[in-house]
C-alpha cells in the first residue's frame, strides 16, 4: 500500500521532490506548490454542495485538467454556479446598465458571504483534522479595485523559490471565487499531482472537480485581453503577472481550441453577454466596450506602446521563474503569433456573421 505524502518526514519529502524534479523538468519548489493546489481541490470536493456548485476554470485548469499548456499557475479560479448561490436570479440580458450594476452588486455581496460561510470552514476543518501546517486567510480587498473573494492558503515551503524568480512563485495558493455564470459548459475531470507521476510508491492528493470547457476559457481570456488592449493597461495599471494570458492564448491556438471556440457562435455570444452583464468596461477614451462587437470580428489581442513594454517585462520575469517548461517563444515571437491569431479569429468570426 502506498504511503501518504503527508506521513513522510520533511527530509523525506524534500528527497522525494528532488527525485521528481530530476525526471519531470519542473523545479522542486513548483512541484511542492502543485501538491497544495491539488490538495485544496480535493478538500473542496469532499463537500457535495461545493462539488456540485464549483467549476474549476482558468489557466490552472488548462494545465492540470486538459494538458493544453505547459506552465504552472498559483491561482485556482473557481466559478460558483450563480443559480445555486442565488436560486431566483434573473439571468435574462440586462435592459440597461443600472439593472446590470444592481445584479452584479447583489451577486458579489452574496458570493462574499458564501465564501466565508461554506468553503472557508470546509478547508479550515480539513487543516485542523489533518494537523498540517497550513494557514488560511481571506485576501484583503485593495482600495479602488473590484476583486473576487479569495481564500489564501499559506504553506511553509520545504524548498523556497530561489532568488531570481522575480517574486513570481510565492508559498501561497490563491483560491479565487466568481459567481456570475453557471460555469457551463463543464464536466468532471480527474486532477493529479505532477509529482505523483514520478513517485508511484507515494499516495498524493487527487480531485475530480467540474472543469470548464477550454473553448469558453479561451473566449473569456480573449475578451479580457481585448479590454486590456483597449484600455492600454491591466490590473493595477502595469503588466505584473498578466503575460501568462497571452502565452495561454498561443497554446490554445496551437491546440486548435481557439478556432473551435470562435466558430462556436452560440458560445461566443453567451460569453459576450455574460461580460456585458457582469464586467462592463470602458476603453482609454472612456467609451463603453462592446463585447459582442469584439467577439464578432473585432478582437484586439496585441498591446501597443507602454502597455507592450510592461507586458514584455512581465513575460521576461515569468520566463525566468521556472513557471514555463520546455521550449517557449521569445516575447517578439509570442506577439507575432498573437497577431496572426487576432487576424485568424476576426476573419473566422466575420465569415460566420
Amino acid at each position: 500500500m502506498a504511503e501518504s505524502w503527508f506521513a513522510l518526514s520533511a527530509e523525506d519529502q524534500k528527497e522525494a521532490l528532488a527525485v521528481a524534479a530530476a525526471v519531470s523538468g519542473w523545479p522542486a519548489f513548483l512541484l511542492e506548490k502543485d501538491i497544495w493546489v491539488v490538495w485544496a481541490l480535493q478538500i473542496l470536493g469532499t463537500d457535495q454542495q461545493l462539488l456540485q456548485s464549483l467549476t474549476f476554470k482558468g489557466g490552472t485548469s488548462l494545465s492540470k485538467a486538459h494538458g493544453l499548456i505547459d506552465r504552472f499557475s498559483e491561482d485556482v479560479d473557481l466559478t460558483v454556479n450563480i443559480q445555486h448561490l442565488w436560486p431566483d436570479v434573473d439571468l435574462a440580458p440586462a435592459v440597461n446598465p443600472s439593472q446590470a450594476e444592481r445584479r452584479r452588486k447583489a451577486a458579489d455581496s452574496k458570493l462574499k458571504q458564501w465564501v466565508s460561510e461554506i468553503p472557508m470552514p470546509v478547508l479550515q476543518g480539513a487543516v485542523s483534522a489533518a494537523g498540517i501546517p497550513v494557514k488560511l486567510t481571506l485576501k484583503a480587498a485593495e482600495p479602488g479595485r473590484r476583486q473576487p473573494p479569495t481564500i489564501v492558503l499559506h504553506y511553509p515551503p520545504l524548498i523556497p523559490a530561489p532568488e531570481g524568480t522575480y517574486g513570481y512563485v510565492r508559498p501561497t495558493v490563491l483560491l479565487e471565487f466568481g459567481a456570475h455564470s453557471t460555469g457551463e459548459p463543464h464536466g468532471p475531470v480527474p486532477i493529479t499531482c505532477e509529482a505523483a507521476t514520478h513517485l508511484a510508491m507515494l499516495d498524493f492528493p487527487t480531485a475530480r472537480p467540474l472543469v470548464m470547457d477550454p473553448k469558453r476559457t479561451f473566449l473569456e481570456k480573449a475578451a479580457a485581453i481585448h479590454v486590456s488592449c483597449r484600455r492600454g493597461r491591466w490590473g493595477s495599471g502595469e503588466g505584473d503577472r498578466y503575460s501568462r494570458h497571452w502565452y495561454d492564448l498561443d497554446r490554445l491556438a496551437r491546440a486548435g481550441i481557439a478556432e473551435a471556440a470562435v466558430r462556436d457562435r452560440t458560445l461566443a455570444a453567451e460569453v459576450a453577454q455574460h461580460k456585458e452583464d457582469f464586467w462592463r468596461a470602458r476603453d482609454a477614451d472612456e467609451q463603453p466596450i462592446d463585447y459582442l462587437h469584439a467577439l464578432s470580428g473585432n478582437l484586439q489581442l496585441v498591446p501597443t506602446d507602454a502597455a507592450r513594454q510592461a507586458l514584455e517585462a512581465d513575460y521576461t520575469a515569468m520566463a525566468g521563474s521556472g513557471m514555463m517548461r520546455g521550449e517557449f517563444p521569445s516575447f517578439p515571437e509570442l506577439l507575432a503569433r498573437i497577431s496572426q491569431l487576432e487576424e485568424q479569429c476576426n476573419d473566422i468570426a466575420r465569415s460566420l456573421a
